[in-house]
């Protein structure tokens, strides 16, 4: 779920590894109207289509009215789903409003007034303050003890110097048996200095072998480790031999930093490190759209031109799910005012990655909004859908560019701001179909709060942004009668999106629809699987609105 994913949808378990339903007999408690089955899979691919229409009849079956999927659906495929979702009396629900196509129309981040200097009509990044980690190949170990990491756990029991395993050189940092310490920790860190609002590459290699579980993280945290300064996060198997991994993080507004490295949930296996580097970069990723300028200037202030001083500045490999790759020269022009050996302050916008994969699109380009209405237009005349959702959720990084900045609002209203234009999008082109949206970002015991991941200012007031027509997809389940009641006080409907591959027997949603009783608003549940896990969906049912089981 993300705004901006391109949303990849997922269908069910292929036709013939279930039995087929028997007679259609399904109940349903009072209130649960809308009884959908969520599909997060491809949907431009045929086969996807086809093993959605295979799942309808169960579904049906089921009790299931309603089909949540993506509408990018091959039109040769778009009238055989609507006819079968007709005859099995499912509505079909079109997921819309992710991502843009457009890799810079990404939320980009400041990096200000890198450093580059020009040789030979080239001008190149280089750091002016480097950053300097302290004994980050290992080398410099007494016994157990790691010189220069002012944080080791456990020396000697779960952290180790390995003079056997290494990477390079004749020491690595090696973690074993995580599980005896109390808190599962097995960590090293030391303090960092860092150029505020600039653009920094974390390289090291990693080692594992029957790691349970297998999650070897690297942090970057503000200097009181309150607050996180990098989001990315990379994947290890439980066995690998050692592999290179780059991270990218921008120290916003911080001079130094907490950099960490280890497990924070390890119990058995090994885990090595070795060979960091900790360096500043400039133009890895850079954005170019409107909000996102990019600005060259002399240190004494005068302000160079695009196309008369210098070429455009492009990054001909941007891919913003991918961290890091050689970043591009400047070339100066044949007439450029700016000399060799001069030197230039750059000013520009990359992505931030949070975890592995997670990137979302700018909130306020105009550009972004027109690709919207654009996609409600399609969806609309392939599927004619009974109700849209919006993929208004799990936004890590919001008001961070110029374009938003200049709006003057807070990341909350900037979103209510938003999400009120999203919803008048839907309205002007299908006046009589119904509008949902993910619950989390709306939701001050959620996602709708402070410090959020790279949201720049605070998320409340979000909601606001919300009329009593915009019904609620609500999935934080842990929330149970807390964040329902709150969406069920400003007259909003609900649909209770449960499952989320780990209530097999229903428990949860017995649960949650317990702890909900009596509210106003609740109406219905959502089967919601993100790794293709339909074999629960009858269970589940039974206990969200009481379908009767009738698989022979």
């Amino acid at each position: 779920m993300l705004i901006g994913m391109l949303l990849c949808v997922i269908a069910g378990a292929p036709p013939g590894t279930r039995p087929a339903a028997s007679k259609v007999v399904a109940s349903s408690s009072p209130g649960m109207h809308k009884r959908w089955l969520f599909i997060w899979r491809d949907m431009s691919d045929p086969k996807e289509v086809d093993r959605v229409i295979a799942r309808l009849p169960r579904a049906q079956a089921d009790g299931y009215n309603g089909v949540v999927l993506s509408p990018n659906i091959p039109p040769a495929k778009a009238a055989e789903l609507r006819l079968a979702a007709k005859q099995h009396g499912l509505d079909i629900v079109a997921i819309v409003m992710g991502n843009s196509p457009d890799r810079n129309y990404t939320e980009g981040v400041l990096s200000k007034d890198a450093l580059f200097i020009p040789r030979d009509g080239i001008a190149t990044f280089q750091p002016d303050n480097p950053t300097r980690l302290l004994n980050a190949d290992f080398e410099a170990a007494d016994s157990n003890h790691f010189k220069g990491w002012t944080l080791q756990d456990d020396e000697g029991v779960t952290t180790f110097a390995d003079h056997e395993n290494t990477h390079g050189g004749k020491t690595s940092l090696r973690m074993e048996s995580i599980g005896k310490n109390e808190h599962r920790h097995a960590r090293a860190a030391q303090q960092i200095e860092l150029q505020p609002h600039r653009q920094y590459r974390l390289s090291f290699w990693v080692k594992t072998e029957n790691m349970v579980p297998a999650d070897p993280n690297v942090e970057v945290l503000t200097d009181d480790t309150q607050h996180s300064i990098s989001f990315q996060t990379f994947h290890a198997e439980k066995t690998q031999d050692w592999t290179h991994y780059d991270l990218v993080f921008n120290s916003l507004d911080n001079t130094k930093g907490r950099l960490y490295l280890g497990s924070w949930n390890g119990k058995d296996g090994k885990l090595w490190w070795d060979d960091l580097t900790l360096e500043e970069i400039g133009l890895v990723n850079v954005l170019r759209r409107p909000g996102c300028p990019v600005t060259v200037r002399a240190e004494s202030g005068m302000i160079y031109e695009e196309g008369r001083d210098y070429g455009k500045i492009v990054d001909p490999e941007l891919h913003p799910y991918r961290a890091y790759h050689a970043p591009p020269p400047i070339r100066l022009t044949a007439n450029s005012r700016i000399h060799d050996g001069d030197r230039l302050r750059v000013s520009y916008y990359h992505p931030l990655i949070v975890y592995q994969d997670r990137i979302n699109s700018c909130l306020s380009e105009p550009k972004i909004f027109d690709e919207w209405a654009i996609g409600v237009k399609k969806a609309n005349e392939l599927l004619h859908p009974a109700a849209f959702l919006m993929s208004h959720d799990e936004l890590r990084v919001v008001n961070q560019c110029a374009l938003c900045q200049s709006k003057q609002m807070t990341p909350g209203k900037l979103l209510a701001w938003n999400v009120r234009k999203a919803a008048k999008i839907i309205r002007d082109i299908r006046p009589d179909a119904s509008i949902w949206v993910w619950s989390d970002m709306f939701d001050p015991y959620h996602n709708a709060v402070d410090h959020f991941y790279a949201v720049n200012g605070t998320l409340k007031d979000s909601w606001k942004g919300l009329d009593k027509d915009v019904g609620i997809v609500n999935w934080n389940g842990g929330g149970l009668a807390k964040d329902s009641k709150f969406f069920a006080d400003l007259g909003l409907k609900q649909v209770l999106s449960g499952y989320y591959d780990s209530d097999e027997n229903g428990a949860a949603i017995t649960k949650w629809i317990g702890a909900t009783r009596g509210l106003s608003g609740i109406d219905g549940a959502m089967y919601t699987t993100w790794e293709d896990k339909y074999d629960a969906m009858d269970h589940w049912a039974q206990k969200a609105w009481g379908a009767a089981k009738t698989h022979q």
